[in-house]
């Protein structure tokens, strides 16, 4: 069985966002060793913020942590790593005392260094320096995470090629699974709301760093900046394609509705990715609240997910004149029923109506709620790993 030997587990491909799966992605390391996570790069807050806009770089946040929560965490050296990546500058300290602190990784003096691996260390010391070498006199390292810093230094040390940088400290930090940027496009989003307005940037919709608008969102949208709130358009690479034709199972994971699981939709080719990879779909919505999924049900949910998927292949050229359909993109919707907690309802009849099959599992329990138990769920996505699931 999987979990005994997780080197040869399932592929589940994941279309997520943030710190949502951290607990799931190390729970699934007992089974699988080869789970897929491809995650949206067009966060606006944060850490990130002040690197997109001084590097015209993707955000790499929730790419450092998808990393971390997957590494071996008995590979020597884990822990400091670990502590090291998630490390933050003073918000407060003075550029000067930042700088130093900077400087002291890059030259090998900072008292983490004697703890890391040999790789690792001589890694970090060379992002570093590459970081503060392209570092613009005017960047703020106010509250900076060392992580990012690194990633960024990695990145530029890449030729500026993201999925190479992640890989490099993939392998660094061993990690047990793929982690990957959906698309290495440095673009944002911009949120239609149910009012007629819209909202720019991701960081506006979380409720994290400042308010979540009052009107519920309609919809969302790729575009080209902050400043610029013109459409743009993505189109995901003949390497993520083929990690989704490869899967065994396909999960649309809980998660911030709209900027981490419909944002990674939006890229061209996703879609009919989606449709021609021959394993089960399953959708896991969140349990608890959500600032971006105000209003909508269970169903309602799954309605605009399989919308949003199915509308990618519709703008896919095609000489075929078969007409996708929601199978094609998605097979059963998971939920706790009884425990879970979801504040516009579940309407199942709904989702039955969409033809869509219902698993209805004791997946929250007293120590993960409102959350589903990672352990649970995890078991749960392996065991539908290679399965026939029977729809509606």
């Amino acid at each position: 069985m999987a979990q005994h030997a997780p080197a040869t587990g399932p592929s589940i491909v994941f279309f997520s966002g943030g710190t949502a799966l951290r607990g799931l992605s190390r729970a699934l390391l007992t089974h699988t060793w080869r789970s897929v996570h491809l995650l949206t790069p067009f966060d606006s807050g944060g850490s990130s913020a002040s690197l997109r806009s001084a590097f015209g770089i993707i955000a790499v946040g929730d790419l450092r942590n998808r990393m971390v929560a997957l590494a071996d965490p008995d590979r020597p050296g884990f822990m400091a790593a670990a502590a090291l990546l998630a490390r933050r500058l003073p918000v407060r300290g003075t550029p000067e005392r930042n700088a130093a602190a900077l400087a002291a990784i890059g030259a090998g003096t900072s008292p983490e260094i004697p703890h890391l691996a040999p790789t690792v260390a001589a890694a970090v010391q060379a992002d570093m320096a590459a970081f503060i070498v392209a570092m613009p006199d005017d960047f703020d390292l106010g509250g900076a995470s060392i992580g990012n810093l690194l990633l960024v230094g990695a990145w530029l040390r890449s030729a500026r090629q993201m999925a190479v940088a992640v890989e490099r400290w993939s392998q660094l930090m061993d990690v047990r699974g793929v982690v990957r940027p959906v698309v290495e496009a440095d673009l944002h989003l911009a949120f239609d709301l149910n009012d007629g307005s819209f909202v720019v940037g991701q960081h506006r919709v979380t409720g994290k760093t400042c308010a979540a608008p009052v009107a519920t969102i309609r919809d969302v949208r790729l575009i080209r900046g902050l400043d610029d709130p013109a459409p743009a358009t993505a189109q995901i690479s003949e390497d993520v394609t083929a990690m989704v034709h490869g899967a065994d199972l396909i999960c649309y994971p809980m998660g911030s509705f709209y900027s981490s699981v419909l944002a990674n939709l939006l890229p061209g080719g996703v879609g009919a990715a989606i449709a021609n990879a021959a394993c089960a779909k399953v959708f896991v919505p969140n349990t608890g609240h959500d600032p971006e999924q105000r209003g909508l049900s269970v169903a309602e949910a799954t309605r605009r997910l399989v919308d949003t998927a199915l509308a990618g292949i519709a703008e896919a050229p095609s000489a075929s004149p078969y007409r996708p359909s929601v199978h094609d993109v998605l097979d059963a919707v998971v939920v706790d029923s009884e425990t879970g907690v979801y504040p516009a309802g579940l309407d199942l009849d709904g989702v039955r109506a969409l033809g869509l099959k219902v698993i209805d599992m004791p997946l929250v329990t007293r120590n993960s709620a409102p959350g589903l138990d990672p352990n649970r769920l995890a078991s749960l996505l392996v065991r539908l790993a290679g399965a026939r699931i029977r729809r509606a």
